[in-house]
């Protein structure tokens, strides 16, 4: 698959083996289109392939997985809640715990796995709390 990550910065501030990447490239018909990072609202995982969900309401599929795309952005903006979905913090409006949901702007709402549930509480019960 073409889809390259394009590191415009080699300096991270946990490991010199992971670069932060901010934009990515994904292949569209007969050409690319790169993504800024911070573009990105949400991604959802559905088998071998992954949605693409920008902040633009548009939305790409790629022929990678969930897992990769986990591996490769910085897990200080990105978050994975589900086995199906990564969301990015920055679009993050409203969690609840209690129903583990997540709200984003734009009104997609997203639940959170049982076994993701304590992982997600710690690092976004600091940012945001239950409407």
């Amino acid at each position: 698959m073409n889809t390259q990550p394009l590191f415009n910065s080699y300096l991270s501030t946990k490991t010199v083996s992971s670069p932060a990447i901010h934009s990515i490239i994904i292949p569209n018909g007969n050409h690319q289109v790169v993504i800024q990072t911070d573009q990105l609202m949400c991604m959802e995982g559905c088998g071998n392939y992954t949605f693409l969900y920008t902040n633009d309401g548009k939305r790409y599929l790629v022929s990678k997985t969930l897992k990769s795309y986990a591996a490769i952005l910085d897990d200080q903006m990105f978050l994975r809640v589900h086995k199906s979905w990564i969301i990015n913090l920055k679009y993050l409006q409203e969690f609840c715990e209690y129903e583990r949901s997540l709200k984003l702007r734009g009104g997609r709402e997203i639940a959170i796995s049982r076994r993701r549930i304590r992982e997600v509480c710690e690092v976004l019960t600091p940012i945001v709390k239950c409407a």
